[in-house]
Order: C-alpha cells, then sequence, then structure tokens
C-alpha cells in the first residue's frame, strides 16, 4: 500500500469512526431520556447503580468514550501540531480489542443461553437481570443482537484505523528505495 492510499483509507476509516461515535453516543442519550427504540419490549432500559464500582466504571467508560472522541476529531484536524503518532495509535489499538471483546461476548452470552449450555451465560446474569422479563421475545433478543453486533462494527473501524495510521519510518520503504546503484548516481 502506498502513502497515498493509506492516506486515504485512513480518511475514510477515520470518517467511519467518527460517525459510529456519533450515533453510539445519540442512541445512548436517547436511552437515557427515556427512548426505548432498540430494546425489544425489555423493561429495564438503563441499567441499576446500586454501587461505587458500577459508578467508577461508567465514569471510567464515559472518559474513555470523551478521550477518543477528542482524538479523533483532533486527528482530522488540518493544524500544524498534530498528535504524536502513539496517542492515536494506542487508542484505536485498545479500542479494537476492547469493543471487539464486548461485542463477541454478549454474542456468545446469548449463544451459550439459547443453546442451554449455561442458563447465566458468560455474564452469570440470568434475562430477569439484564432485561427486567424472565422470558424475552425475539424481538429482545434480536435487538440484543444488534447492539452486540454494533459493538464489533465499532472494534472493526477502529482496527482500520489502527491498521491504516501514519508509521514514523526510520528508513526509507522498498518503494522509495532506488533498485540500483546506477538509478541512484543518475541526476
Amino acid at each position: 500500500m502506498t502513502q497515498g492510499q493509506r492516506q486515504r483509507w485512513n480518511l475514510r476509516a477515520t470518517i467511519g469512526v467518527l460517525a459510529w461515535m456519533v450515533l453510539f453516543a445519540g442512541v445512548h442519550v436517547y436511552w437515557e431520556l427515556g427512548g426505548t427504540l432498540g430494546f425489544g419490549d425489555a423493561e429495564k432500559t438503563t441499567p441499576e447503580v446500586d454501587s461505587i464500582a458500577t459508578v467508577a466504571f461508567t465514569v471510567a467508560i464515559l472518559l474513555a468514550f470523551s478521550a477518543g472522541l477528542g482524538l479523533v476529531i483532533l486527528s482530522m484536524s488540518p493544524c500544524r501540531h498534530k498528535l504524536p503518532l502513539w496517542v492515536m495509535t494506542g487508542y484505536s489499538a485498545t479500542a479494537t480489542v476492547v469493543l471487539c471483546a464486548r461485542g463477541v461476548s454478549g454474542l456468545v452470552d446469548t449463544w451459550l443461553r439459547e443453546a442451554g449450555l449455561a442458563d447465566g451465560g458468560v455474564s452469570g446474569l440470568t434475562y430477569q437481570q439484564i432485561y427486567g422479563v424472565a422470558d424475552p421475545s425475539m424481538a429482545t433478543l434480536g435487538a440484543s443482537h444488534l447492539m452486540d453486533i454494533n459493538f464489533v462494527a465499532g472494534g472493526i473501524l477502529f482496527g482500520l484505523l489502527f491498521i491504516t495510521r501514519e508509521r514514523m519510518r526510520t528508513k526509507p520503504t522498498r518503494h522509495e528505495q532506488p533498485t540500483s546503484h546506477a538509478e541512484s548516481a543518475t541526476p
């Protein structure tokens, strides 16, 4: 992949990540305001905050999301002072792993329950604890699958951002090197 192709793919990945993050944030704001679209017939649409650990976890997620959104926006700015490459590399790699792990674990969790292999799935929680109903409808389970797939999609977008990132080069790539001494001696 040439440097020009890498830059074009990186721009596409950055726009995809930004769109995913805005959509993700918008849906969560909608749910926090009482919206129920995307939950099927689940009675619980917001998790219970029953411990300081839950509050700390929520704050950590909000901070990580906000930092990521800021980093993505800053990486798109045409200013002279760019972010250090390691910052976006580290964030995009971490986001890839975390989002894909979250999405896949949700899909496996539901599959284990539905296959009858584990009543509590991966999380150990019952459907009653998760959705507020003991026997969720197909609409609720389908909505849950879509949420899990959305996390995997976010992970894939961050993965594209990671593999198309700018790289620090200490020596020219093979495409930039002359092929023979005769070519390099020619003015």
